[in-house]
């Protein structure tokens, strides 16, 4: 009755005509969701505000709609297809999505379906849907003018990747736990010719330098995870830590691989922090890539996307799992004599938000997003009070991700989701990023054109929200009656995921914010 009625509805022509808007967009559930008890919390807090205000004679417009979920989605159809005996490969991607398509059609309807029978009273009419043509269109116009402004680009990082999902994760999406684990210390020995070096640091007060029993020099270094030593390509000490001047450019053997690799000065070591001296892993860790970009220190690879132990580790751990490569690893410094020690430590441990395994840091090529200068105008609007956070505890954590952001890596090596809208030319190399699909190349005209496999990070048509429901890239009507919006109601555990997205994209394609104030509330759990 109230839906017939048209009583939930809102017109851009009200507005117009000099009515008040009051505007909320939902957070969109994952499309093959059912509600859970955070929803029931989060859009009684939504409608409460939508009716106190449509009481008050406002325009009130509640928007829902439902997000594609790209991992979580892929996740449930490829479950299904193992139980059957298969995997997406065996169906090939266009069937696999068709498949994927089919299951959102058989259950994407469900949630919705449980918001209207709780009474949420939304403008029904204007349900959106992530992957909709003309949200796809604005996810389009979005990559392709970032990319035509130098704010998207493709290289080669550490990034978080996920071995059972096999995709990239964007570090939030990596969620740190602390666990019980392992510090284990290395002997490293040093080559040849570099004894009097060693006494020289050892005289310093290097305790990380001595010698072994048969004479020989070697250091200590130490690791929470002795697999990755079969990839380490330099050890590392601050240039102003007067214990190891004279070790730098000496060079030490690596146990267990026959290689020798360098000692290398770098200021990302704390002279201060344990003994000083730091091993190097550049493939396998985010901050020793950069070190290895400053010294010119090789990169090395020695773990499959699977982390598996590759043909780049030494023949006898090759095909060992991860955690089973750490106790071979373990076992085979034991036996050499080159295990100084293990003591228990707590540390932090990032497992992916959706299937709870261990991230892999993995040496990639990704497409990524600036985010320095999306964040200027966005940490901006919080400081001047343009928008508030409730609690105002929020405040502070929201500025400090912004005045510490990192590149967003938006490439998933997914089959479900928008597409990435680039194209490569096999004849003159040339990469194309277009809002159409193109049929021949723009630079030599070449038909011989091939699309990014890869899809874009769920979260990236998600931060277009606000606005792309309402028409954006087209100036609607409805754009120009409801946007900017006024309230956000979430939880906190989606601030940096999408909250802090959205008033960038915001400020960025529309020039404004896209809400006022941002309502954060408890958790269930």
């Amino acid at each position: 009755m109230w839906e017939e009625g048209g009583h939930f509805g809102a017109s851009a022509r009200r507005v117009r005509e000099g009515g008040d808007p009051y505007v909320i967009v939902i957070p969109p559930p994952n499309v093959t969701s059912v509600l859970h008890m955070g929803h029931g919390l989060n859009n009684t807090i939504q409608d409460v505000l939508i009716r106190w205000r449509r009481m008050q004679g406002r325009v009130t417009l509640w928007v829902p709609g439902t997000d594609h979920a790209g991992i979580a989605t892929q996740n449930v159809v490829e479950k299904r297809l193992a139980a059957e005996g298969k995997t997406r490969h065996d169906l090939g991607r266009d069937a696999f999505i068709e498949r994927v398509w089919q299951h959102v059609h058989d259950t994407g309807g469900r949630i919705l379906n449980q918001l209207k029978a709780i009474g949420c009273s939304c403008d029904w009419s204007r349900t959106r849907f992530t992957l909709d043509e003309g949200l796809s269109r604005a996810v389009r116009e979005i990559f392709v003018r970032l990319h035509e402004d130098d704010l998207v680009y493709r290289g080669e990082y550490i990034i978080n990747w996920c071995p059972r999902c096999l995709t990239a994760l964007s570090n939030e999406e990596a969620e740190g736990a602390e666990v019980q684990g392992s510090l284990w210390h290395i002997r490293y020995p040093l080559a040849s010719g570099h004894a009097e070096a060693a006494a020289s640091a050892r005289a310093a007060g290097a305790d990380a330098v001595a010698e072994l029993s048969g004479g020989r020099w070697h250091i200590t270094v130490s690791t929470t995870r002795p697999e990755t030593m079969l990839g380490d390509t330099g050890v590392a000490v601050h240039p102003a830590d007067p214990r190891y001047g004279a070790l730098v450019g000496a060079t030490v053997e690596l146990p267990l691989t026959g290689r020798t690799i360098p000692i290398v000065a770098d200021e990302h070591v704390s002279a201060e922090f344990g003994t000083g001296m730091v091993k190097v892993t550049p493939a396998h860790d985010p901050n020793d890539f950069e070190i290895a970009s400053r010294t010119g220190l090789d990169l090395l690879n020695v773990m499959t996307e699977r982390a598996v132990m590759n043909e780049n580790a030494p023949e006898a751990f090759r095909g060992l799992a991860r955690e089973d490569a750490r106790e071979a690893v373990v076992a085979a410094l034991t036996a050499e004599g080159l295990l100084a020690g293990r003591d228990d430590h707590d540390h932090g441990v990032p497992g992916c938000y959706r299937c709870d395994t261990v991230v892999e840091p993995r040496l990639s090529e990704q497409w990524f997003v600036r985010m320095e200068p999306l964040a200027r105008r966005a940490l901006q609007a919080s400081r001047d009070g343009t928008i508030t956070f409730v609690p105002d505890r929020w405040t502070r954590v929201y500025e400090h991700w912004m005045e510490n952001i990192r590149d967003w890596c938006i490439s998933r090596q997914l089959w479900w989701g928008h597409r990435i809208p680039v194209w490569y030319c096999g004849d003159c190399g040339a990469v194309m990023a277009c809002r159409e699909d193109p049929e021949a190349c723009g630079e030599c005209g070449s038909a011989s054109l091939e699309q990014d496999p890869d899809v874009l990070d769920t979260w990236f048509s998600s931060w277009l929200w606000p606005f792309s429901v309402f028409g954006w890239p087209e100036r609607t009507r409805d754009l120009e009656a409801f946007y900017p919006g006024h309230t956000l109601s979430t939880a906190p555990e989606i601030l940096f995921f999408w909250v802090a997205r959205m008033i960038m994209s915001g400020y960025h394609a529309m020039g404004a914010e896209p809400f006022r104030r941002v309502y954060l509330h408890g958790t269930v759990r």
